[in-house]
Protein backbone atom coordinates (compact mmCIF):
# COMPACT_ATOMS: atom_id res chain seq x y z
CA UNK A 1 0.00 0.00 0.00
CA UNK A 2 1.41 3.35 -1.06
CA UNK A 3 0.38 4.80 2.30
CA UNK A 4 3.14 2.73 3.95
CA UNK A 5 5.78 4.81 2.13
CA UNK A 6 4.59 8.03 3.80
CA UNK A 7 5.73 8.77 7.33
CA UNK A 8 3.99 11.59 9.18
CA UNK A 9 6.21 13.89 11.23
CA UNK A 10 5.60 17.09 13.16
CA UNK A 11 6.98 19.29 10.36
CA UNK A 12 5.28 17.40 7.50
CA UNK A 13 5.68 13.99 5.89
CA UNK A 14 8.64 11.99 4.73
CA UNK A 15 7.98 10.18 1.49
CA UNK A 16 10.23 7.18 0.96
CA UNK A 17 11.02 6.88 -2.74
CA UNK A 18 13.11 4.75 -5.08
CA UNK A 19 14.50 6.63 -8.07
CA UNK A 20 14.82 5.18 -11.55
CA UNK A 21 17.14 7.18 -13.81
CA UNK A 22 16.78 7.42 -17.56
CA UNK A 23 13.04 7.38 -17.95
CA UNK A 24 10.77 10.28 -18.50
CA UNK A 25 9.62 12.25 -15.48
CA UNK A 26 6.85 10.27 -13.83
CA UNK A 27 5.52 10.06 -10.27
CA UNK A 28 4.23 7.80 -8.99
CA UNK A 29 5.83 5.36 -11.43
CA UNK A 30 4.87 2.38 -9.32
CA UNK A 31 5.18 1.04 -5.81
CA UNK A 32 7.80 -1.36 -4.46
CA UNK A 33 5.88 -3.37 -1.85
CA UNK A 34 8.98 -5.16 -0.57
CA UNK A 35 10.90 -1.92 0.09
CA UNK A 36 7.74 0.09 0.84
CA UNK A 37 8.82 2.86 -1.52
CA UNK A 38 7.03 4.90 -4.15
CA UNK A 39 8.91 4.78 -7.43
CA UNK A 40 9.86 7.94 -9.29
CA UNK A 41 11.30 8.13 -12.81
CA UNK A 42 13.56 11.05 -13.65
CA UNK A 43 15.51 11.95 -16.79
CA UNK A 44 18.47 13.66 -15.08
CA UNK A 45 21.74 11.83 -14.59
CA UNK A 46 23.00 11.61 -11.00
CA UNK A 47 26.00 13.89 -11.52
CA UNK A 48 26.95 16.59 -8.98
CA UNK A 49 23.46 16.63 -7.43
CA UNK A 50 21.63 17.37 -10.70
CA UNK A 51 19.20 14.49 -10.23
CA UNK A 52 18.43 15.49 -6.62
CA UNK A 53 17.73 19.08 -7.66
CA UNK A 54 15.50 17.85 -10.51
CA UNK A 55 13.62 15.56 -8.09
CA UNK A 56 12.92 18.42 -5.68
CA UNK A 57 11.77 20.70 -8.49
CA UNK A 58 9.59 17.97 -10.02
CA UNK A 59 7.97 17.03 -6.69
CA UNK A 60 7.31 20.71 -5.87
CA UNK A 61 5.38 21.02 -9.14
CA UNK A 62 3.61 17.69 -8.63
CA UNK A 63 2.42 18.53 -5.10
CA UNK A 64 1.79 22.22 -5.82
CA UNK A 65 4.21 23.51 -3.18
CA UNK A 66 7.30 25.69 -3.28
CA UNK A 67 10.75 24.12 -3.47
CA UNK A 68 11.42 25.56 0.00
CA UNK A 69 8.71 23.22 1.36
CA UNK A 70 10.62 20.14 0.16
CA UNK A 71 13.87 18.82 1.63
CA UNK A 72 16.04 15.79 0.95
CA UNK A 73 16.35 14.04 4.33
CA UNK A 74 18.51 11.08 3.32
CA UNK A 75 19.82 9.29 0.24
CA UNK A 76 21.77 12.08 -1.42
CA UNK A 77 23.91 9.52 -3.25
CA UNK A 78 21.45 6.62 -3.31
CA UNK A 79 18.45 5.49 -5.35
CA UNK A 80 16.52 5.20 -2.08
CA UNK A 81 15.65 8.63 -0.73
CA UNK A 82 13.59 10.23 1.98
CA UNK A 83 11.95 13.49 0.95
CA UNK A 84 10.31 15.77 3.53
CA UNK A 85 7.28 17.65 2.24
CA UNK A 86 5.83 20.24 4.58
CA UNK A 87 2.24 19.08 4.14
CA UNK A 88 -0.13 16.66 5.88
CA UNK A 89 -0.39 12.98 4.99
CA UNK A 90 -3.99 13.58 3.89
CA UNK A 91 -2.85 16.29 1.46
CA UNK A 92 -0.08 14.09 0.04
CA UNK A 93 -2.36 11.07 -0.39
CA UNK A 94 -4.96 13.22 -2.15
CA UNK A 95 -2.34 14.28 -4.70
CA UNK A 96 -1.20 10.68 -5.26
CA UNK A 97 -4.67 9.45 -6.28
Amino acid sequence: MMEDAIEEKREGCIIHIRVKIGGRRRFPAGYDEWRKRIELEIDEEPVKGKANRAIIKFLAEFFGVSEEDIKLIYGGKSKDKGILIKRSKTYILSKLK
